[in-house]
């Protein structure tokens, strides 16, 4: 049987998130380039749904991406792109001049906002990537993980994965990183927690394993899900 779209689980599941009262429970991951996150999720799903009503809970890697893209018509590349692109007052007189019909990048990133805020706050969700931290600031109910690595380690990391040299790695890098860091310094004007994030893990340090036992617990010691 096809998995149900997320806009599909939303609408099924909409009586059940307005009745209510608190979010969550949730999870947000944020990663630097080259460490664990998809991964992490993957394990994470696992573990989560071995514990009690564990069957309840959903990963979301680019799922909500690829749902926006579908209700929008547009490609996911499309989507993610202008998700990306620096604000420009040019380009959007143009695109209304044109009467383009490609959502800019305030629009989209708001739009992935409000769904991220609708699966955390019914709860049940790992959310890696696309804002969650930042979207979900103010909700009580979740955590926040960030997991980060030296960069000679993730370099390295990359370089094994990609088939590629370390210098093209490092590159390679550089480049995403440098892109993260224009998406940070928006997402930073919605969520300016400081720390940002909850739970700090070094990939260098501990296994993937390791890292989701640490978040486990972590969730347990604030009440999130029920201790054993």
């Amino acid at each position: 049987m096809a998995r149900p779209t997320l806009s599909s689980y939303i609408r099924e599941n909409l009586d059940d998130m307005e009745n209510k009262k608190e979010p969550g429970p949730f999870i947000t991951i944020s990663r630097q380039f080259g460490c664990d996150g998809y991964k992490l999720g993957d394990l994470l799903l696992e573990k989560l749904q071995a514990l009690p009503e564990g069957d309840r809970w959903q990963l979301y890697k680019k799922e909500i991406l690829k749902q926006l893209a579908e209700d929008s018509g547009l490609t996911e590349d499309v989507i993610e792109k202008e998700r990306k692109a620096k604000p420009s007052l040019l380009k959007e007189f143009f695109r209304g001049v044109r009467r383009n019909n490609i959502p800019g990048g305030y629009e989209i990133r708001n739009k992935i906002t409000l769904m991220v805020r609708t699966v955390a706050f019914e709860g049940h969700a790992i959310i890696i990537g696309q804002g969650g931290t930042a979207a979900t600031a103010d909700l009580e109910g979740g955590i926040s993980v960030r997991i980060e690595a030296p960069k000679d380690w993730r370099v390295v990391r990359v370089s094994m994965r990609d088939n590629m040299l370390k210098e093209q790695a490092a590159s390679k890098l550089e480049e995403i990183e440098k892109e993260r860091e224009h998406l940070r310094d928006i997402y930073e004007e919605k969520n300016p927690r400081k720390p940002a994030f909850n739970l700090i893990i070094d990939n260098s340090k501990f296994t993937l394993e390791e890292a989701a036992e640490l978040i486990i617990y972590a969730m347990k010691q604030k009440g999130l899900i029920k201790a054993e």
